[in-house]
């Protein structure tokens, strides 16, 4: 459980990173969600989550950036790790993984900037 829980907490730092300009939306022991929130729209958009379970954790992004984007955005590592529904599922944090999901936040950053998602 002790890998569970230092892999759901660094995941957690990695998204709380974002904030500002994104808001922490959910943050319990369980769940952690960052949105882009812009009071001028009509919706918030996701920016990321990690959920914890007994024996796993599983990280989510934004599902609606369509394929291109996402070869774009995320390394073929994080992509081959994602499942059918572009999730993350793992039992244990690893290097590799720690520092592409760090870059994977640090395009996505830039790519919200640039649709200005992140406007406060």
């Amino acid at each position: 459980m002790e890998v569970v829980n230092d892999a759901f907490s660094t995941a957690r730092q990695l998204l709380k990173s974002t904030v500002p300009p994104c808001t922490e939306t959910m943050d319990n022991p369980e769940y952690y969600e960052v949105r882009s929130i812009n009071p001028e729209r009509s919706e918030d958009i996701l920016f990321g989550y990690v959920i914890k379970h007994t024996d796993s954790i599983t990280i989510g992004f934004n599902d609606k950036l369509g394929e291109n984007n996402m070869e774009q955005l995320f390394s073929k590592y994080l992509l081959q790790k994602m499942n059918e529904h572009k999730r993350i599922h793992i039992h244990e944090m690893n290097h590799q993984l720690r520092e592409d999901l760090q870059e994977a936040i640090n395009h996505l950053m830039r790519y919200y900037n640039e649709k200005n998602w992140n406007l406060p």
